[in-house]
């Protein structure tokens, strides 16, 4: 997108020129990535952009674009350039203090859903590692219809939380949001306990491709095996004075046979939940009532 040889770029000659820029640059799907980054210029549907492909930019879109290009091209994920992700069909403000938000953690939302639907009020449901806020703020969106529904947000980062908060207040919903670092926690949890913790090893970290770079170290691994999260949960719900009913943890791939052997001794019966990919994506189980 020089300036040299082209004075006036319309919308279609941007896309053709954004689809083989970024098809060079190896980053997915060039085609939707130049159409997104157009429209967040200049604040439009897709649809829309088609009804104007005859449309010149000015000097200053163009120049907030070949920025934006240019962050893109560096493998800088599409979401934290425009400041926003969608997740089970809210969108959700992000920022590089928060993971970006994974089609695959839909299915904790899923299965956490259908089992407060199985069960009489009270809820109450605490996240742990909270985030951008999408799983506590999903759940607290759908569950609003429950009067007597308490949903707890905990996360060991201040700028994560105050992202949380933002979405919370945009999508309306109420939710309790502490700043905790689990491992210096020593009172147990209650209630239904909700995380999609940190589950990469160290060593996988190491290898993570390009994009997954500029996401928070500290929302991606322990900085061990990738199991260090779940092993401490399963020591709290364990405490004698625990009052959790229920689990649900979102695992990475082939990590269900380690996490397992941590929680089968807290429930009689742990159940497994594959994503659309067919991974064994998520572990859950009603807690014994003598622990």
């Amino acid at each position: 997108m020089s300036a040299q040889g082209k004075s006036i770029w319309t919308v279609v000659d941007i896309i053709r020129w954004g689809t083989e820029y970024f098809g060079a640059k190896g980053v997915d799907s060039p085609r939707l990535t130049i159409e997104l980054l157009i429209t967040d210029v200049l604040k439009c549907t897709r649809l829309q952009l088609y009804l104007m492909h005859d449309r010149p930019l000015t000097e200053k879109e163009l120049s907030i674009l070949r920025e934006t290009c240019s962050r893109r091209a560096k493998r800088e994920p599409l979401q934290y350039i425009l400041g926003k992700a969608h997740f089970y069909g809210l969108e959700f403000d992000i920022s590089p203090a928060v993971l970006i938000p994974r089609p695959e953690t839909e299915t904790l939302i899923d299965t956490v859903l259908k089992y407060c639907a199985s069960i009489p009020d009270p809820l109450y449901i605490i996240d742990i590692g909270t985030g951008s806020g999408c799983i506590a703020i999903t759940l607290a969106h759908h569950l609003q219809h429950r009067a007597n529904t308490v949903i707890q947000a905990l996360d060991v980062s201040t700028e994560a939380l105050d992202i949380a908060k933002k979405n919370a207040q945009t999508h309306k919903v109420d939710i309790i949001f502490e700043h905790a670092d689990l491992f210096q926690r020593e009172y147990p949890l209650q209630g239904i306990v909700v995380s999609n913790p940190p589950y990469i090893s160290i060593g996988e970290y190491a290898q993570l491709e390009p994009e997954l770079t500029y996401e928070p170290k500290v929302a991606f691994t322990d900085n061990a095996d990738g199991l260090a999260f779940y092993k401490k949960i399963s020591d709290l719900i364990g405490y004698t004075d625990s009052s959790v009913h229920a689990f649900f943890l979102e695992l990475g791939y082939g990590q269900m046979e380690d996490v397992e052997n941590f929680f089968a001794p807290l429930s009689r019966s742990l159940n497994k939940v594959h994503d659309l990919s067919g991974i064994e994506r998520v572990l859950w189980g009603e807690v014994n009532s003598t622990i």
